[in-house]
């Protein structure tokens, strides 16, 4: 008997922590499983091209029949809407049933996601990925939540923080959930420019000192909090700089800069925008903060400690406490930035606490969190959950 495949199910083609850690461990798999697989993708995105090149790739979105499509509205008009739905049905197993799959595996807990399992209706088991926290579960899936949750015969936690909530917060027994931290090729994390021509980029003096943070510019990630942390510390640091290094929405540069003006930090706060990569500008970081209310296991912070950079965050914010522990960084309890502040000057002060703190990130990551420790772990679990049993009728409908 042929071996069964293993159907992911990304909800969003853009550019993210889940979408680029499940990128990892698929070239990971693609080199060393042994299961065909295609990636089934809910809506369109620029990750896309790159899960392209490794299997089978599908955006739903490009069905003519999709919820929002053309097609699918005309018949919605005319009463039709469930003769639209059976049509997308038909495409989306037309596509799964290319690897026999014997596995759903879902990256991340959204309603997107949800909703590609239950079209393709297979009885075979689903495996969840989940890569978030409660504020963003409930973002992602509203009042569908537990309906999503109990989609999964298995789940995997990005971090003990995100199993823990799982447990605590909606009822998912123990066993069924395993903690696999984030991982990244740590070998290939590694600057093309030098720390001189990224500081005149940023148009900082040569003996500036640069604190970063890395990520979406909004909220949810900290950016005001980014900005009372810049105020504290240049008020007794004359020679740092602050840069928030990803991508920017108008309307959040519009607030991020108006706070900045006001506190007279317009000369010692940069904003990159959206940059590749981001190696470059954590390379010639002297301290990476991380300023998230809410983040389970970011990779950009695993990236910092590949390049040796300790690391200040909140305690209560994620799974990062589980690295940074007490050799990596700091932990500082929860949104209180004037401790962070505190252990950003220390760091800022003490070139020899900076290097040993970074030292000890660069050998964690390497020992815990390199995607060739990880992906067996993962691909164990595929293993442990997938049906082998062929069940043809289900794709066949």
């Amino acid at each position: 008997m042929s071996t069964r495949g293993v159907s992911f199910i990304v909800p969003f083609g853009e550019r993210s922590g889940a979408t680029t850690a499940l990128l990892y461990f698929l070239r990971w798999f693609k080199a060393n499983g042994k299961r065909p697989f295609s990636i089934l993708v809910a809506h369109d995105g620029e990750i896309i091209n790159e899960y392209g090149k490794l299997a089978d790739t599908w955006a739903a979105d490009r069905s003519h029949w999709c919820p929002g499509g053309l097609r699918a509205q005309s018949l919605g008009a005319l009463g039709l809407g469930r003769w639209a739905q059976r049509a997308e049905r038909a495409d989306l197993r037309r596509f799964a049933g290319r690897c026999s799959p014997g596995l759903i595996y879902v990256n991340s807990v959204t309603i997107e996601g949800a909703r590609l399992v239950e079209q393709l209706d297979l009885s075979i088991p689903v495996l969840m990925h989940v890569h978030s926290l409660e504020f963003f579960l409930h973002r992602e899936a509203g009042s569908a939540l537990p309906r999503v949750l109990s989609q999964a015969k298995q789940f995997i936690a990005c971090s003990d923080a995100v199993r823990e909530n799982l447990i605590r917060r909606h009822g998912v027994m123990p066993d069924r959930i395993e903690t696999i931290h984030e991982a990244i090729p740590v070998t290939e994390v590694r600057s093309k420019r030098t720390r001189a021509e990224i500081l005149q980029e940023l148009q900082l003096p040569e003996g500036a000192l640069l604190v970063t943070a890395c990520g979406h510019l909004y909220w949810g990630k900290g950016a005001d909090l980014f900005v009372q942390l810049a105020r504290d510390v240049c008020r007794q640091c004359p020679n740092v700089y602050f840069a928030w290094i990803g991508p920017t929405h108008p309307h959040e540069v519009a607030r991020f800069r108006h706070d900045l003006r006001l506190l007279g930090l317009e000369q010692r706060v940069r904003l990159t925008g959206a940059v590749r990569p981001t190696a470059d500008y954590l390379a010639a970081t002297d301290v990476f903060v991380l300023t998230s209310r809410e983040d389970a296991f970011p990779l950009v912070c695993l990236e910092a400690a590949a390049l040796g950079k300790p690391i200040v965050c909140f305690g209560e914010a994620g799974g990062m406490p589980e690295f940074v522990e007490h050799d990596c960084g700091f932990i500082v309890p929860y949104l209180d930035v004037a401790a962070m502040s505190d252990g950003v000057i220390c760091l800022l002060d003490s070139l020899e606490c900076r290097l040993k703190m970074g030292e000890a990130a660069l050998r964690k990551v390497m020992q815990r969190h390199d995607i060739s420790v990880a992906a067996p772990r993962i691909m164990d679990i595929i293993e442990r959950t997938a049906a082998d049993k062929e069940s043809p009728s289900r794709l066949a409908k």
